[in-house]
Protein backbone atom coordinates (compact mmCIF):
# COMPACT_ATOMS: atom_id res chain seq x y z
CA UNK A 1 0.00 0.00 0.00
CA UNK A 2 2.86 2.15 0.56
CA UNK A 3 4.48 1.67 -2.45
CA UNK A 4 1.25 2.63 -4.52
CA UNK A 5 1.22 5.89 -2.26
CA UNK A 6 4.37 6.65 -3.00
CA UNK A 7 3.69 5.88 -6.87
CA UNK A 8 0.34 7.84 -6.88
CA UNK A 9 2.30 10.70 -5.39
CA UNK A 10 5.41 10.34 -7.76
CA UNK A 11 2.55 10.54 -10.80
CA UNK A 12 0.62 13.34 -9.58
CA UNK A 13 4.10 15.38 -9.27
CA UNK A 14 4.75 14.23 -12.65
CA UNK A 15 1.49 15.22 -13.90
CA UNK A 16 2.13 19.01 -12.10
CA UNK A 17 5.45 19.82 -13.20
CA UNK A 18 4.51 18.36 -17.18
CA UNK A 19 1.82 21.02 -17.04
CA UNK A 20 2.93 23.63 -14.42
CA UNK A 21 1.09 26.58 -16.01
CA UNK A 22 -2.12 24.77 -16.55
CA UNK A 23 -2.40 23.86 -12.66
CA UNK A 24 -1.31 27.22 -10.83
CA UNK A 25 -4.13 28.54 -13.11
CA UNK A 26 -6.44 25.12 -12.38
CA UNK A 27 -5.26 26.00 -8.59
CA UNK A 28 -5.79 29.19 -8.01
CA UNK A 29 -9.68 29.24 -9.85
CA UNK A 30 -10.36 26.21 -7.15
CA UNK A 31 -9.11 28.23 -3.95
CA UNK A 32 -10.90 31.46 -5.27
CA UNK A 33 -14.22 29.49 -6.11
CA UNK A 34 -13.95 27.94 -2.53
CA UNK A 35 -13.32 31.32 -0.74
CA UNK A 36 -16.21 33.04 -2.66
CA UNK A 37 -13.87 35.64 -3.99
CA UNK A 38 -15.61 36.76 -7.31
CA UNK A 39 -13.23 36.86 -10.83
CA UNK A 40 -12.86 40.27 -10.92
CA UNK A 41 -10.75 41.82 -14.10
CA UNK A 42 -7.12 41.49 -12.84
CA UNK A 43 -7.72 37.68 -12.04
CA UNK A 44 -7.57 37.10 -15.80
CA UNK A 45 -3.80 36.56 -16.91
CA UNK A 46 -1.78 36.73 -19.36
CA UNK A 47 -4.28 39.51 -21.30
CA UNK A 48 -3.95 41.09 -24.87
CA UNK A 49 -4.53 45.12 -24.78
CA UNK A 50 -7.93 45.94 -26.58
CA UNK A 51 -7.55 49.24 -28.16
CA UNK A 52 -10.40 51.67 -28.27
CA UNK A 53 -11.04 55.00 -28.97
CA UNK A 54 -9.99 58.04 -26.28
CA UNK A 55 -12.06 57.80 -23.01
CA UNK A 56 -14.62 60.49 -23.34
CA UNK A 57 -17.79 60.02 -21.09
CA UNK A 58 -21.17 59.59 -22.46
CA UNK A 59 -23.70 62.44 -21.85
CA UNK A 60 -25.54 62.99 -19.13
CA UNK A 61 -29.64 64.13 -18.75
CA UNK A 62 -29.71 67.17 -17.30
CA UNK A 63 -33.26 66.46 -16.50
CA UNK A 64 -33.71 62.59 -16.73
CA UNK A 65 -36.89 60.97 -19.48
CA UNK A 66 -37.41 58.64 -16.38
CA UNK A 67 -38.92 59.31 -12.94
CA UNK A 68 -36.98 59.86 -9.39
CA UNK A 69 -38.99 57.09 -8.13
CA UNK A 70 -38.02 54.54 -10.32
CA UNK A 71 -34.51 55.43 -10.84
CA UNK A 72 -33.57 55.37 -7.49
CA UNK A 73 -35.66 52.46 -6.85
CA UNK A 74 -33.40 51.07 -9.67
CA UNK A 75 -30.20 52.41 -8.33
CA UNK A 76 -30.71 50.90 -4.83
CA UNK A 77 -32.12 46.96 -6.15
CA UNK A 78 -28.97 47.35 -8.21
CA UNK A 79 -27.18 48.48 -5.04
CA UNK A 80 -28.35 46.02 -2.70
CA UNK A 81 -27.63 43.04 -5.60
CA UNK A 82 -23.32 43.64 -5.07
CA UNK A 83 -23.70 45.40 -7.96
CA UNK A 84 -20.16 47.43 -9.25
CA UNK A 85 -22.26 49.30 -11.99
CA UNK A 86 -25.44 50.55 -13.07
CA UNK A 87 -26.16 52.60 -16.02
CA UNK A 88 -29.33 53.54 -17.92
CA UNK A 89 -29.21 55.31 -21.36
CA UNK A 90 -32.16 56.80 -23.01
CA UNK A 91 -32.73 58.03 -26.33
CA UNK A 92 -31.58 58.19 -29.66
CA UNK A 93 -27.79 57.54 -30.30
CA UNK A 94 -27.17 60.81 -31.38
CA UNK A 95 -29.37 62.99 -28.70
CA UNK A 96 -29.69 60.40 -25.66
CA UNK A 97 -28.07 60.20 -22.37
CA UNK A 98 -27.33 58.34 -19.70
CA UNK A 99 -30.27 58.73 -17.19
CA UNK A 100 -28.54 57.81 -13.91
CA UNK A 101 -25.18 55.68 -13.41
CA UNK A 102 -23.98 54.37 -9.65
CA UNK A 103 -20.01 52.49 -9.49
CA UNK A 104 -20.17 51.24 -5.99
CA UNK A 105 -17.42 48.46 -3.82
CA UNK A 106 -15.00 51.03 -4.96
CA UNK A 107 -14.89 50.73 -8.86
CA UNK A 108 -14.66 53.86 -10.80
CA UNK A 109 -16.38 55.09 -14.14
CA UNK A 110 -13.13 54.07 -16.74
CA UNK A 111 -12.21 50.82 -14.42
CA UNK A 112 -12.30 47.79 -16.54
CA UNK A 113 -15.02 45.30 -15.51
CA UNK A 114 -15.03 41.60 -16.33
CA UNK A 115 -17.80 40.87 -18.70
CA UNK A 116 -18.07 37.17 -17.89
CA UNK A 117 -20.34 35.67 -20.32
CA UNK A 118 -21.25 38.93 -21.60
CA UNK A 119 -18.25 38.59 -23.57
CA UNK A 120 -20.13 35.98 -25.88
CA UNK A 121 -22.42 38.63 -26.47
CA UNK A 122 -19.75 40.75 -28.12
CA UNK A 123 -18.36 37.79 -30.41
CA UNK A 124 -21.72 37.73 -32.11
CA UNK A 125 -21.61 41.45 -32.74
CA UNK A 126 -17.96 41.09 -33.92
CA UNK A 127 -19.23 38.28 -36.50
CA UNK A 128 -21.58 40.58 -37.70
CA UNK A 129 -19.43 43.33 -37.79
CA UNK A 130 -16.58 41.13 -39.58
CA UNK A 131 -19.63 40.14 -42.62
CA UNK A 132 -20.15 44.04 -42.78
CA UNK A 133 -16.35 44.19 -44.14
CA UNK A 134 -16.48 41.47 -46.40
CA UNK A 135 -14.33 39.03 -44.31
CA UNK A 136 -16.93 36.63 -43.82
CA UNK A 137 -19.28 36.41 -47.22
CA UNK A 138 -21.86 34.67 -45.06
CA UNK A 139 -22.58 33.21 -41.90
CA UNK A 140 -23.73 30.04 -43.87
CA UNK A 141 -20.26 29.35 -44.88
CA UNK A 142 -19.11 26.24 -42.78
CA UNK A 143 -16.79 26.89 -40.03
CA UNK A 144 -14.49 24.70 -41.53
CA UNK A 145 -13.90 27.21 -44.34
CA UNK A 146 -12.03 28.90 -41.67
CA UNK A 147 -10.58 26.04 -39.44
CA UNK A 148 -9.56 24.09 -42.33
CA UNK A 149 -8.52 20.87 -40.28
CA UNK A 150 -12.17 20.11 -40.01
CA UNK A 151 -12.35 19.20 -43.75
CA UNK A 152 -13.27 16.00 -44.83
CA UNK A 153 -14.26 15.24 -41.07
CA UNK A 154 -17.46 15.03 -39.60
CA UNK A 155 -16.68 18.43 -38.43
CA UNK A 156 -16.59 20.22 -41.55
CA UNK A 157 -20.44 20.36 -41.66
CA UNK A 158 -21.53 23.09 -38.78
CA UNK A 159 -22.27 26.60 -40.32
CA UNK A 160 -21.04 30.08 -38.52
CA UNK A 161 -25.05 30.76 -38.19
CA UNK A 162 -25.29 27.32 -35.99
CA UNK A 163 -22.31 28.31 -33.83
CA UNK A 164 -23.87 31.28 -33.17
CA UNK A 165 -27.20 29.57 -32.37
CA UNK A 166 -25.63 27.12 -30.30
CA UNK A 167 -26.79 24.52 -32.39
CA UNK A 168 -23.25 23.60 -33.76
CA UNK A 169 -22.74 19.71 -32.48
CA UNK A 170 -19.53 19.91 -31.56
CA UNK A 171 -18.76 18.64 -28.09
CA UNK A 172 -21.70 18.96 -25.96
CA UNK A 173 -20.71 21.62 -22.89
CA UNK A 174 -20.60 20.24 -19.64
CA UNK A 175 -20.69 23.25 -17.22
CA UNK A 176 -19.97 21.55 -13.54
CA UNK A 177 -17.06 19.31 -14.64
CA UNK A 178 -14.34 20.78 -12.70
CA UNK A 179 -12.09 17.48 -13.06
CA UNK A 180 -8.68 19.02 -13.72
CA UNK A 181 -8.60 16.50 -16.72
CA UNK A 182 -11.74 17.52 -18.19
CA UNK A 183 -12.88 19.06 -21.66
CA UNK A 184 -14.25 21.71 -19.94
CA UNK A 185 -12.00 22.86 -17.37
CA UNK A 186 -8.72 21.94 -20.51
CA UNK A 187 -10.51 24.42 -22.86
CA UNK A 188 -10.83 27.24 -20.18
CA UNK A 189 -7.31 26.92 -18.82
CA UNK A 190 -4.57 25.75 -21.49
CA UNK A 191 -2.25 27.62 -22.49
CA UNK A 192 -2.76 26.21 -25.87
CA UNK A 193 -6.46 25.36 -25.80
CA UNK A 194 -6.98 26.09 -29.79
CA UNK A 195 -5.38 22.48 -30.26
CA UNK A 196 -8.01 21.11 -27.93
CA UNK A 197 -10.86 22.90 -29.66
CA UNK A 198 -9.67 21.98 -33.42
CA UNK A 199 -8.00 18.39 -32.51
CA UNK A 200 -9.97 17.23 -29.31
CA UNK A 201 -13.98 18.42 -30.00
CA UNK A 202 -16.34 15.74 -31.49
CA UNK A 203 -19.48 16.26 -33.75
CA UNK A 204 -21.76 14.87 -31.21
CA UNK A 205 -25.18 15.47 -32.56
CA UNK A 206 -26.80 16.98 -35.87
CA UNK A 207 -26.02 20.69 -36.74
CA UNK A 208 -28.98 22.63 -36.21
CA UNK A 209 -30.76 19.32 -33.82
CA UNK A 210 -29.95 20.89 -30.40
CA UNK A 211 -29.43 24.04 -28.35
CA UNK A 212 -25.66 23.71 -26.58
CA UNK A 213 -24.80 26.78 -24.26
CA UNK A 214 -21.32 25.97 -24.40
CA UNK A 215 -17.85 28.27 -23.40
CA UNK A 216 -16.46 25.86 -26.25
CA UNK A 217 -19.16 26.73 -29.17
CA UNK A 218 -17.77 30.67 -28.32
CA UNK A 219 -13.93 30.20 -27.97
CA UNK A 220 -14.62 28.29 -31.67
CA UNK A 221 -15.82 31.55 -33.06
CA UNK A 222 -12.29 33.38 -32.09
CA UNK A 223 -10.43 31.23 -34.27
CA UNK A 224 -12.92 32.17 -37.17
CA UNK A 225 -12.36 36.03 -36.43
CA UNK A 226 -8.98 35.74 -36.09
CA UNK A 227 -7.82 33.38 -39.83
CA UNK A 228 -10.89 35.25 -41.34
CA UNK A 229 -9.39 38.82 -40.88
CA UNK A 230 -5.74 37.61 -40.18
CA UNK A 231 -5.45 40.12 -37.24
CA UNK A 232 -5.91 38.96 -33.70
CA UNK A 233 -9.18 39.21 -31.84
CA UNK A 234 -8.01 41.98 -29.15
CA UNK A 235 -6.90 44.02 -32.48
CA UNK A 236 -9.94 43.53 -34.35
CA UNK A 237 -12.27 43.93 -31.59
CA UNK A 238 -10.95 47.48 -30.70
CA UNK A 239 -9.92 49.03 -33.91
CA UNK A 240 -13.12 47.71 -35.64
CA UNK A 241 -16.07 47.89 -33.55
CA UNK A 242 -14.96 49.58 -30.87
CA UNK A 243 -13.02 52.89 -32.26
CA UNK A 244 -15.79 53.57 -34.42
CA UNK A 245 -18.72 54.05 -31.58
CA UNK A 246 -16.08 56.03 -29.09
CA UNK A 247 -15.62 53.05 -27.00
CA UNK A 248 -12.55 52.96 -24.79
CA UNK A 249 -11.05 49.60 -25.00
CA UNK A 250 -9.33 47.22 -22.20
CA UNK A 251 -7.75 43.67 -21.97
CA UNK A 252 -8.96 39.96 -23.13
CA UNK A 253 -7.64 36.82 -21.39
CA UNK A 254 -5.35 35.01 -23.76
CA UNK A 255 -4.39 31.68 -23.14
CA UNK A 256 -0.74 32.10 -23.32
CA UNK A 257 1.05 35.26 -24.44
CA UNK A 258 0.84 35.68 -28.34
CA UNK A 259 -1.63 32.91 -28.15
CA UNK A 260 -5.72 32.81 -28.97
CA UNK A 261 -8.50 35.12 -27.26
CA UNK A 262 -11.14 33.50 -24.63
CA UNK A 263 -14.39 34.87 -26.52
CA UNK A 264 -16.94 32.52 -24.15
CA UNK A 265 -16.04 35.02 -21.25
CA UNK A 266 -13.09 36.79 -19.86
CA UNK A 267 -13.70 40.43 -21.80
CA UNK A 268 -12.76 43.03 -19.59
CA UNK A 269 -14.19 46.68 -21.19
CA UNK A 270 -15.41 49.95 -18.98
CA UNK A 271 -18.94 50.03 -18.09
CA UNK A 272 -19.80 52.56 -20.54
CA UNK A 273 -18.21 50.73 -23.41
CA UNK A 274 -20.44 47.94 -23.11
CA UNK A 275 -23.48 50.46 -22.79
CA UNK A 276 -22.39 52.07 -26.12
CA UNK A 277 -22.35 48.35 -27.72
CA UNK A 278 -26.14 48.14 -26.44
CA UNK A 279 -26.95 51.76 -28.15
CA UNK A 280 -25.14 50.52 -30.92
CA UNK A 281 -28.00 47.32 -31.20
CA UNK A 282 -30.67 49.49 -30.06
CA UNK A 283 -29.75 51.86 -32.88
CA UNK A 284 -29.91 48.55 -35.62
CA UNK A 285 -26.12 48.91 -35.65
CA UNK A 286 -26.08 52.41 -37.14
CA UNK A 287 -23.45 54.94 -35.34
CA UNK A 288 -23.31 58.75 -36.59
CA UNK A 289 -24.92 57.44 -39.99
CA UNK A 290 -21.97 55.12 -40.22
CA UNK A 291 -23.56 51.34 -40.73
CA UNK A 292 -21.32 49.32 -38.95
CA UNK A 293 -23.35 46.15 -38.49
CA UNK A 294 -25.04 44.56 -41.72
CA UNK A 295 -28.84 46.51 -41.81
CA UNK A 296 -30.31 43.22 -41.40
CA UNK A 297 -28.12 42.05 -38.64
CA UNK A 298 -29.64 43.11 -35.51
CA UNK A 299 -33.04 41.60 -36.64
CA UNK A 300 -31.21 38.32 -37.15
CA UNK A 301 -29.64 38.65 -34.28
CA UNK A 302 -32.88 38.70 -32.20
CA UNK A 303 -35.10 35.89 -34.20
CA UNK A 304 -35.36 32.65 -32.33
CA UNK A 305 -32.85 30.06 -32.80
CA UNK A 306 -34.75 26.71 -34.32
CA UNK A 307 -33.77 25.12 -31.05
CA UNK A 308 -34.37 27.46 -28.42
CA UNK A 309 -36.93 30.61 -29.24
CA UNK A 310 -35.13 32.39 -26.09
CA UNK A 311 -31.11 32.15 -28.00
CA UNK A 312 -31.13 34.21 -31.25
CA UNK A 313 -27.57 34.84 -33.08
CA UNK A 314 -25.41 34.85 -29.71
CA UNK A 315 -28.09 36.62 -28.23
CA UNK A 316 -30.69 36.51 -25.34
CA UNK A 317 -34.24 37.30 -26.32
CA UNK A 318 -36.36 38.62 -23.65
CA UNK A 319 -39.54 36.37 -25.15
CA UNK A 320 -41.71 33.84 -24.66
CA UNK A 321 -42.37 34.96 -20.79
CA UNK A 322 -40.64 32.08 -18.36
CA UNK A 323 -40.50 32.21 -14.94
CA UNK A 324 -37.21 30.59 -14.94
CA UNK A 325 -35.34 31.17 -17.51
CA UNK A 326 -32.61 28.19 -17.75
CA UNK A 327 -29.10 28.57 -19.17
CA UNK A 328 -28.59 24.49 -19.75
CA UNK A 329 -32.11 22.97 -20.64
CA UNK A 330 -30.69 19.54 -20.35
CA UNK A 331 -29.23 19.70 -16.89
CA UNK A 332 -32.82 19.35 -14.85
CA UNK A 333 -31.14 20.31 -11.87
CA UNK A 334 -30.46 24.47 -13.17
CA UNK A 335 -32.62 26.37 -10.97
CA UNK A 336 -32.29 28.95 -13.61
CA UNK A 337 -32.53 32.69 -13.50
CA UNK A 338 -36.09 34.24 -11.86
CA UNK A 339 -38.37 36.79 -13.85
CA UNK A 340 -40.53 37.51 -11.40
CA UNK A 341 -42.71 38.80 -13.94
CA UNK A 342 -42.75 38.81 -18.12
CA UNK A 343 -40.79 41.70 -19.63
CA UNK A 344 -43.25 44.91 -19.92
CA UNK A 345 -41.46 45.12 -23.75
CA UNK A 346 -42.16 42.45 -26.42
CA UNK A 347 -39.34 43.66 -28.18
CA UNK A 348 -36.76 43.43 -25.25
CA UNK A 349 -33.48 41.18 -26.09
CA UNK A 350 -30.15 41.07 -23.69
CA UNK A 351 -26.75 40.04 -22.83
CA UNK A 352 -26.67 38.02 -19.79
CA UNK A 353 -23.69 36.47 -17.86
CA UNK A 354 -22.67 34.97 -14.68
CA UNK A 355 -23.77 36.20 -11.91
CA UNK A 356 -26.74 38.12 -13.03
CA UNK A 357 -24.27 40.39 -15.33
CA UNK A 358 -26.51 41.54 -17.49
CA UNK A 359 -27.66 44.58 -20.18
CA UNK A 360 -31.33 45.23 -21.47
CA UNK A 361 -32.13 46.61 -24.76
CA UNK A 362 -35.34 47.89 -25.59
CA UNK A 363 -34.92 49.55 -29.32
CA UNK A 364 -38.97 50.56 -28.76
CA UNK A 365 -38.46 52.60 -25.35
CA UNK A 366 -34.88 53.53 -26.88
CA UNK A 367 -33.57 52.34 -23.31
CA UNK A 368 -30.52 50.16 -22.60
CA UNK A 369 -30.07 49.10 -18.80
CA UNK A 370 -27.05 47.44 -17.67
CA UNK A 371 -26.02 45.80 -14.47
CA UNK A 372 -22.49 44.83 -13.94
CA UNK A 373 -20.32 42.69 -10.61
CA UNK A 374 -20.23 40.07 -8.55
CA UNK A 375 -22.95 37.52 -8.36
CA UNK A 376 -25.73 38.93 -5.62
CA UNK A 377 -25.47 37.68 -2.25
CA UNK A 378 -28.34 35.47 -2.45
CA UNK A 379 -27.96 32.63 -5.19
CA UNK A 380 -30.86 31.54 -7.64
CA UNK A 381 -33.63 29.83 -5.27
CA UNK A 382 -32.90 31.46 -2.05
CA UNK A 383 -35.59 33.61 -0.75
CA UNK A 384 -34.88 37.06 -2.01
CA UNK A 385 -33.25 36.01 -4.77
CA UNK A 386 -32.16 38.41 -7.95
CA UNK A 387 -34.89 39.03 -10.33
CA UNK A 388 -34.10 40.13 -14.13
CA UNK A 389 -36.94 41.36 -14.75
CA UNK A 390 -36.98 43.88 -12.00
CA UNK A 391 -34.50 46.99 -13.36
CA UNK A 392 -35.64 46.97 -16.97
CA UNK A 393 -39.32 46.60 -15.80
CA UNK A 394 -38.98 49.75 -13.73
CA UNK A 395 -37.30 51.50 -16.60
CA UNK A 396 -39.70 51.09 -18.98
CA UNK A 397 -42.36 51.43 -16.49
CA UNK A 398 -41.24 54.72 -15.05
CA UNK A 399 -40.54 56.31 -18.55
CA UNK A 400 -42.25 60.08 -19.04
CA UNK A 401 -45.57 60.37 -20.85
Amino acid sequence: MRILRLTLLVLLMIGYFANKTYMDRYLRMAVAQAMGKPQRADWYEPVDPVPGAAWAPLPVAATPAIDAGALSKASAYAKQSKADGFLVWHGPQQGGAIQTAGYWNGFRQTELLASKSMAKMVVGIVIGRAVSQGFIRSIDQPVSDFITEWKGTPKAAPTIRQFLQNSSGISRFSYNDFKPWSLTMREYLSEHHERILIDETTLDYPPGSEYDYSMITSDVLAIVIERATKQRYADYLGHALLKPIGAAGGTVYVNRPGGLAHTGCCLMLPAESFLRLGVLLMNRGLWNAEQILPPTWVAETVTPSPANPHWGLHMWIGKPCVKRLRWFPRRSQEVGVLHGECYAADDLFLFDGSGNQAMWIIPSRQLVVLRVGPPPTRRPGDPGEFDNSILPNLMIRGLRP
